[in-house]
């Protein structure tokens, strides 16, 4: 779809599922069962959904799914259904080259796995079973990621370390193809990234503005429409309290200017603009950007 003179897509890598628990924090689950029902293990369905903006002459990528190179066994554990980011892109014309920048709103696999693969064997075909050298996807791709950020990631403990893949994102320094932020940066005319902490200390939200017309990606600050709600926090984020404010502060902004929204991890729909109910809770309104 078209927002200004921008053009934007909402491209998917496939779909993991997470314990429904985790995601909805202390929201009991006899509420959030009702809008996202979850399997017989308890898990709830996430879309792997990465933003494709095409901006000022640049293709720019926000997030990139979960990748390739997973094993059998974790594929199994979160049921992914993932890996299919490169094809998908194709469909809008775009190869892995054409890609100029990767926003990266976090550091946690599920945003974070596609960057890089194993490299190819021969023609045609690819290492995904865990072993072969790693290369980046984006070759010609600066990926653009908090200082804060890249040190929670680099410095992990012990409640931290399983959101974490290091074959994910070491490539990609050992590339010189890491780009560290210091907060808010603007790296296109209206492109920005702002950083919002939260889900993570540098955990940043992709921002556009082109003709009097705003969108915006909060990553897993908002992950899904159905974390509309200020209470609706998951439980994989570090600083809960920053990501009340985070939500408070922008939703608020977010409505007055009616931007687009669009969610990392929605399923249906993905994207859309905020409204009110007859009761004056907030509601989305559902936008197609594929």
């Amino acid at each position: 779809m078209r927002l200004g003179s921008a053009e934007l897509h909402v491209v998917s890598d496939g779909a993991i599922h997470m314990d429904g628990g985790a995601m909805f924090g202390v929201v009991p689950k006899a509420i959030w069962s009702r809008r996202r029902p979850p399997d017989r293990k308890n898990r709830v369905e996430l879309g792997l959904n990465c933003l494709l903006i095409r901006a000022g002459g640049k293709n720019v990528l926000v997030d990139t799914g979960v990748g390739t190179k997973h094993s059998q066994r974790t594929r199994t554990i979160y049921r992914m259904r993932a890996g299919q980011l490169t094809p998908r892109l194709a469909e809008h014309g775009i190869r892995p080259e054409d890609i100029d920048l990767v926003v990266l709103t976090h550091l946690h696999f599920d945003h974070v796995g596609g960057c890089t693969r194993y490299r190819r064997r021969g023609r045609g075909s690819s290492s995904s079973n865990g072993s072969g050298e790693l290369e980046p996807v984006f070759p010609n791709a600066t990926h653009l990621v908090q200082r804060a950020d890249w040190q929670e990631a680099t410095e992990t403990n012990e409640r931290t370390r399983p959101a974490y893949n290091p074959e994910d994102f070491m490539p990609l320094a050992e590339s010189r193809q890491l780009e560290l932020l210091d907060g808010d940066t603007e790296l296109l005319p209206g492109l920005w990234v702002r950083r919002i902490g939260g889900h993570t200390a540098g955990h940043q939200m992709a921002y556009l503005e082109s003709n009097g017309e705003k969108a915006a990606c909060f990553g897993d600050v908002i992950p899904t429409p159905e974390h509309l709600p200020l209470n609706y926090l998951t439980a994989f984020d570090l600083y809960p309290l920053d990501t009340l404010d985070a939500k408070r502060r922008w939703l608020a902004e977010a409505e007055r200017e009616n931007w687009l929204l669009l969610f990392g991890h929605g399923v249906a729909p993905k994207a859309g603009r905020l409204t009110r109910n007859a009761q004056g809770r907030l509601e989305l309104t559902a936008v197609a950007v594929d």
